[in-house]
Protein backbone atom coordinates (compact mmCIF):
# COMPACT_ATOMS: atom_id res chain seq x y z
CA UNK A 1 0.00 0.00 0.00
CA UNK A 2 1.24 3.48 -0.91
CA UNK A 3 2.58 5.39 2.08
CA UNK A 4 1.83 9.13 1.98
CA UNK A 5 4.87 11.34 1.56
CA UNK A 6 3.27 14.74 0.96
CA UNK A 7 1.46 16.77 3.63
CA UNK A 8 -0.23 20.14 3.27
CA UNK A 9 -0.27 20.96 6.98
CA UNK A 10 -2.14 24.28 7.09
CA UNK A 11 -3.35 26.86 7.69
CA UNK A 12 -7.09 26.38 7.04
CA UNK A 13 -8.85 29.06 4.98
CA UNK A 14 -5.57 29.79 3.23
CA UNK A 15 -5.86 28.07 -0.15
CA UNK A 16 -5.15 24.51 1.00
CA UNK A 17 -8.35 23.08 -0.48
CA UNK A 18 -7.57 24.60 -3.87
CA UNK A 19 -3.97 23.40 -3.88
CA UNK A 20 -5.12 19.90 -2.87
CA UNK A 21 -7.58 19.88 -5.77
CA UNK A 22 -5.06 21.20 -8.28
CA UNK A 23 -2.41 18.68 -7.21
CA UNK A 24 -4.92 15.83 -7.39
CA UNK A 25 -5.14 16.41 -11.16
CA UNK A 26 -1.40 15.85 -11.69
CA UNK A 27 -0.53 12.38 -13.07
CA UNK A 28 2.45 12.05 -10.71
CA UNK A 29 0.52 13.00 -7.57
CA UNK A 30 -2.21 11.10 -5.74
CA UNK A 31 -4.20 13.12 -3.19
CA UNK A 32 -6.59 11.44 -0.75
CA UNK A 33 -10.28 11.76 -1.58
CA UNK A 34 -10.96 12.57 2.06
CA UNK A 35 -8.86 15.72 2.12
CA UNK A 36 -8.47 16.05 5.89
CA UNK A 37 -8.06 12.71 7.69
CA UNK A 38 -6.45 14.49 10.68
CA UNK A 39 -4.62 11.31 11.62
CA UNK A 40 -1.42 12.80 13.07
CA UNK A 41 -2.88 15.51 15.34
CA UNK A 42 -3.30 13.06 18.21
CA UNK A 43 -3.36 15.82 20.81
CA UNK A 44 -6.66 16.96 19.31
CA UNK A 45 -7.99 13.39 19.37
CA UNK A 46 -7.32 13.20 23.11
CA UNK A 47 -8.73 16.64 23.84
CA UNK A 48 -11.87 15.90 21.82
CA UNK A 49 -12.48 12.57 23.53
CA UNK A 50 -12.04 14.16 26.96
CA UNK A 51 -14.37 17.07 26.14
CA UNK A 52 -17.11 14.93 24.61
CA UNK A 53 -16.51 12.00 27.01
CA UNK A 54 -16.47 9.68 23.99
CA UNK A 55 -15.01 9.34 20.49
CA UNK A 56 -17.20 11.88 18.77
CA UNK A 57 -14.85 13.15 16.07
CA UNK A 58 -11.62 12.26 14.23
CA UNK A 59 -12.49 9.14 12.30
CA UNK A 60 -8.99 7.93 11.48
CA UNK A 61 -7.30 6.57 14.60
CA UNK A 62 -5.82 3.30 13.29
CA UNK A 63 -2.95 3.39 10.82
CA UNK A 64 -4.63 0.72 8.70
CA UNK A 65 -7.74 2.90 8.32
CA UNK A 66 -5.58 5.89 7.47
CA UNK A 67 -3.55 4.01 4.87
CA UNK A 68 -6.74 2.77 3.22
CA UNK A 69 -7.18 6.33 1.93
CA UNK A 70 -4.21 5.71 -0.35
CA UNK A 71 -5.15 2.20 -1.48
CA UNK A 72 -6.08 3.44 -4.96
CA UNK A 73 -2.66 5.03 -5.52
CA UNK A 74 -0.58 3.34 -8.21
CA UNK A 75 2.82 4.46 -9.41
CA UNK A 76 2.52 8.15 -8.58
CA UNK A 77 5.63 9.79 -7.22
CA UNK A 78 3.68 11.37 -4.37
CA UNK A 79 0.69 10.40 -2.28
CA UNK A 80 -0.61 13.20 -0.14
CA UNK A 81 -3.28 14.66 2.11
CA UNK A 82 -4.15 18.10 3.45
CA UNK A 83 -5.06 18.14 7.12
CA UNK A 84 -4.94 21.84 7.88
CA UNK A 85 -4.81 21.48 11.67
CA UNK A 86 -1.41 19.75 11.55
CA UNK A 87 0.31 23.12 11.72
CA UNK A 88 -1.61 24.13 14.85
CA UNK A 89 -1.16 20.73 16.53
CA UNK A 90 1.72 20.48 18.97
CA UNK A 91 2.44 16.84 18.10
CA UNK A 92 1.59 16.39 14.41
CA UNK A 93 5.04 17.42 13.14
CA UNK A 94 6.73 14.84 15.36
CA UNK A 95 4.20 12.15 14.42
CA UNK A 96 4.68 12.80 10.69
CA UNK A 97 8.46 12.63 11.15
CA UNK A 98 8.18 9.22 12.83
CA UNK A 99 5.87 8.02 10.07
CA UNK A 100 7.92 9.33 7.13
CA UNK A 101 11.08 11.39 7.84
CA UNK A 102 11.53 12.15 4.12
CA UNK A 103 8.06 13.65 3.71
CA UNK A 104 7.50 16.88 1.82
CA UNK A 105 5.71 19.54 3.87
CA UNK A 106 3.69 22.45 2.47
CA UNK A 107 2.45 25.33 4.63
CA UNK A 108 0.10 28.07 3.45
CA UNK A 109 -0.06 31.28 5.48
CA UNK A 110 -2.64 34.05 5.37
CA UNK A 111 -2.60 37.54 6.88
CA UNK A 112 -3.60 36.87 10.52
CA UNK A 113 -6.70 39.06 10.82
CA UNK A 114 -8.19 37.94 7.51
CA UNK A 115 -7.37 34.35 8.40
CA UNK A 116 -9.09 34.52 11.79
CA UNK A 117 -12.19 36.24 10.42
CA UNK A 118 -12.48 33.60 7.69
CA UNK A 119 -11.84 30.76 10.16
CA UNK A 120 -14.41 32.12 12.61
CA UNK A 121 -16.96 32.39 9.77
CA UNK A 122 -16.30 28.80 8.73
CA UNK A 123 -16.69 27.59 12.31
CA UNK A 124 -20.00 29.45 12.57
CA UNK A 125 -21.32 28.03 9.30
CA UNK A 126 -20.35 24.52 10.39
CA UNK A 127 -21.94 24.95 13.84
CA UNK A 128 -18.60 24.66 15.65
CA UNK A 129 -18.98 28.26 16.83
CA UNK A 130 -22.22 29.44 18.43
CA UNK A 131 -21.47 33.15 18.81
CA UNK A 132 -22.74 35.26 15.92
CA UNK A 133 -20.31 38.15 16.35
CA UNK A 134 -16.59 37.87 15.55
CA UNK A 135 -15.35 40.35 18.16
CA UNK A 136 -17.42 38.70 20.89
CA UNK A 137 -16.09 35.27 19.92
CA UNK A 138 -12.53 36.57 20.23
CA UNK A 139 -13.28 38.06 23.65
CA UNK A 140 -14.49 34.70 24.99
CA UNK A 141 -11.10 33.02 24.67
CA UNK A 142 -10.12 33.44 28.33
CA UNK A 143 -13.41 31.95 29.53
CA UNK A 144 -13.18 29.12 27.01
CA UNK A 145 -9.68 28.27 28.20
CA UNK A 146 -11.26 27.89 31.64
CA UNK A 147 -13.81 25.47 30.21
CA UNK A 148 -16.77 27.83 29.97
CA UNK A 149 -18.97 28.92 27.03
CA UNK A 150 -17.65 26.22 24.70
CA UNK A 151 -20.22 25.10 22.10
CA UNK A 152 -20.95 21.37 22.46
CA UNK A 153 -20.60 20.85 18.70
CA UNK A 154 -16.95 21.93 18.40
CA UNK A 155 -14.46 19.18 17.51
CA UNK A 156 -12.25 20.20 20.42
CA UNK A 157 -12.10 23.41 22.50
CA UNK A 158 -8.65 24.51 21.33
CA UNK A 159 -10.01 25.08 17.83
CA UNK A 160 -11.73 28.18 19.27
CA UNK A 161 -8.66 29.63 20.98
CA UNK A 162 -8.33 32.16 18.19
CA UNK A 163 -5.23 34.04 19.38
CA UNK A 164 -3.35 30.73 19.52
CA UNK A 165 -4.17 30.08 15.87
CA UNK A 166 -2.05 33.00 14.65
CA UNK A 167 1.14 32.08 16.51
CA UNK A 168 2.70 31.26 13.16
CA UNK A 169 6.29 31.52 14.37
CA UNK A 170 6.16 28.67 16.89
CA UNK A 171 4.10 26.54 14.48
CA UNK A 172 6.62 26.89 11.65
CA UNK A 173 9.60 26.41 13.95
CA UNK A 174 8.18 23.06 15.09
CA UNK A 175 8.60 21.78 11.52
CA UNK A 176 11.89 23.59 10.87
CA UNK A 177 13.33 21.91 13.94
CA UNK A 178 12.47 18.42 12.71
CA UNK A 179 12.53 18.35 8.91
CA UNK A 180 15.20 19.35 6.43
CA UNK A 181 14.25 22.83 5.21
CA UNK A 182 14.67 21.66 1.63
CA UNK A 183 11.61 19.48 2.23
CA UNK A 184 9.45 22.37 3.47
CA UNK A 185 7.60 24.79 1.20
CA UNK A 186 5.90 27.93 2.59
CA UNK A 187 3.29 29.61 0.40
CA UNK A 188 1.73 33.00 1.10
CA UNK A 189 -2.00 32.93 0.46
CA UNK A 190 -2.07 36.30 -1.33
CA UNK A 191 0.51 35.10 -3.86
CA UNK A 192 -1.40 31.88 -4.48
CA UNK A 193 -4.72 33.69 -4.84
CA UNK A 194 -3.33 36.19 -7.33
CA UNK A 195 -1.24 33.76 -9.35
CA UNK A 196 -2.54 30.21 -9.08
CA UNK A 197 -0.57 29.09 -12.12
CA UNK A 198 2.77 30.56 -11.05
CA UNK A 199 2.63 29.19 -7.50
CA UNK A 200 1.36 25.82 -8.73
CA UNK A 201 4.30 25.53 -11.11
CA UNK A 202 6.62 26.47 -8.26
CA UNK A 203 5.11 23.68 -6.12
CA UNK A 204 5.65 21.19 -8.94
CA UNK A 205 9.29 22.27 -9.02
CA UNK A 206 9.50 21.73 -5.25
CA UNK A 207 8.14 18.19 -5.77
CA UNK A 208 10.35 17.60 -8.81
CA UNK A 209 7.47 16.41 -10.97
CA UNK A 210 6.47 17.47 -14.48
CA UNK A 211 6.14 21.26 -14.24
CA UNK A 212 4.51 21.56 -17.67
CA UNK A 213 1.27 19.96 -16.53
CA UNK A 214 -1.57 22.51 -16.29
CA UNK A 215 -4.64 21.64 -14.16
CA UNK A 216 -8.11 23.11 -14.35
CA UNK A 217 -7.94 26.15 -12.08
CA UNK A 218 -11.54 26.14 -10.86
CA UNK A 219 -12.68 28.40 -8.04
CA UNK A 220 -13.11 26.29 -4.92
CA UNK A 221 -14.04 26.71 -1.26
CA UNK A 222 -15.78 30.08 -1.53
CA UNK A 223 -17.53 31.67 1.46
CA UNK A 224 -20.84 30.04 2.31
CA UNK A 225 -23.86 30.40 4.57
CA UNK A 226 -26.24 27.62 5.68
CA UNK A 227 -29.66 27.72 4.01
CA UNK A 228 -31.29 26.01 7.01
CA UNK A 229 -29.30 26.68 10.18
CA UNK A 230 -31.07 24.17 12.49
CA UNK A 231 -31.01 21.38 9.90
CA UNK A 232 -27.37 22.11 9.18
CA UNK A 233 -26.50 21.86 12.89
CA UNK A 234 -28.40 18.58 13.24
CA UNK A 235 -26.75 16.95 10.22
CA UNK A 236 -23.33 18.02 11.50
CA UNK A 237 -24.04 16.42 14.87
CA UNK A 238 -21.21 14.04 15.70
CA UNK A 239 -23.47 11.07 16.49
CA UNK A 240 -25.31 11.38 13.18
CA UNK A 241 -22.09 11.75 11.20
CA UNK A 242 -20.48 8.78 12.93
CA UNK A 243 -23.53 6.58 12.29
CA UNK A 244 -23.43 7.40 8.57
CA UNK A 245 -19.65 6.87 8.36
CA UNK A 246 -19.97 3.46 9.97
CA UNK A 247 -22.33 2.11 7.32
CA UNK A 248 -20.98 3.52 4.06
CA UNK A 249 -17.50 3.52 2.43
CA UNK A 250 -15.25 6.58 2.66
CA UNK A 251 -15.47 7.32 -1.07
CA UNK A 252 -19.28 7.33 -1.01
CA UNK A 253 -19.38 9.38 2.20
CA UNK A 254 -17.13 12.02 0.60
CA UNK A 255 -19.45 12.26 -2.42
CA UNK A 256 -22.57 12.50 -0.26
CA UNK A 257 -20.93 15.17 1.90
CA UNK A 258 -20.02 17.16 -1.22
CA UNK A 259 -23.57 16.93 -2.56
CA UNK A 260 -24.99 17.84 0.84
CA UNK A 261 -22.93 21.03 0.97
CA UNK A 262 -24.46 22.15 -2.33
CA UNK A 263 -27.96 21.63 -0.95
CA UNK A 264 -27.45 22.93 2.59
CA UNK A 265 -25.12 25.85 1.94
CA UNK A 266 -25.26 28.80 -0.42
CA UNK A 267 -22.46 31.06 -1.60
CA UNK A 268 -22.39 34.40 0.14
CA UNK A 269 -19.88 37.20 0.28
CA UNK A 270 -18.58 37.69 3.80
CA UNK A 271 -19.52 40.95 5.50
CA UNK A 272 -16.46 43.25 5.53
CA UNK A 273 -14.67 43.37 8.86
CA UNK A 274 -15.03 46.61 10.80
CA UNK A 275 -11.97 48.73 10.01
CA UNK A 276 -11.36 49.82 13.62
CA UNK A 277 -11.41 46.19 14.79
CA UNK A 278 -9.05 45.25 11.98
CA UNK A 279 -6.61 47.99 13.00
CA UNK A 280 -6.82 46.92 16.65
CA UNK A 281 -6.09 43.28 15.82
CA UNK A 282 -3.30 44.16 13.40
CA UNK A 283 -1.59 46.16 16.15
CA UNK A 284 -1.91 43.16 18.44
CA UNK A 285 -0.51 40.69 15.90
CA UNK A 286 2.22 42.88 14.38
CA UNK A 287 5.03 41.46 16.58
CA UNK A 288 4.16 37.99 15.29
CA UNK A 289 4.26 39.19 11.68
CA UNK A 290 7.67 40.77 12.30
CA UNK A 291 8.99 37.47 13.69
CA UNK A 292 7.81 35.32 10.83
CA UNK A 293 9.06 37.88 8.30
CA UNK A 294 12.53 37.49 9.76
CA UNK A 295 12.18 33.69 9.96
CA UNK A 296 11.06 33.29 6.34
CA UNK A 297 13.09 36.13 4.83
CA UNK A 298 9.90 37.65 3.38
CA UNK A 299 8.75 41.18 4.19
CA UNK A 300 5.24 40.25 5.28
CA UNK A 301 5.02 43.44 7.33
CA UNK A 302 4.89 45.36 4.08
CA UNK A 303 3.04 42.75 2.02
CA UNK A 304 0.27 42.46 4.60
CA UNK A 305 0.28 46.24 5.18
CA UNK A 306 1.28 46.07 8.82
CA UNK A 307 3.56 49.04 8.13
CA UNK A 308 0.42 51.15 7.56
CA UNK A 309 -1.19 50.62 10.97
CA UNK A 310 -2.48 53.95 12.27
Amino acid sequence: MKKPNLFIVGQPRSGTYALHYFLSQHPEVFMSEDKEPLFFCKDFHEESDLFHKRRAFFRYRKESDYLSLFAAAKNEKFAGESSTHYLFSKVAAREILKFNPDAKIIMMLREPVSFLYSLYSQHFVRSQENVGDFETALSLEKERKSGRKIPPTVYCPRFLFYSERVKYYEQIVRYYGLFDKSNIKVIIFDDFKQQNDVIYEDVLGFLNVDADFVPVFDQVNVSKKPRFAKLNAWLLNSAFKKAIQNIIPTSLYSKIKSMGKKVLWKNQSRKPLDSSLRQKLMSEYKPEVVKISELLGIDLVKQWKYDQIV
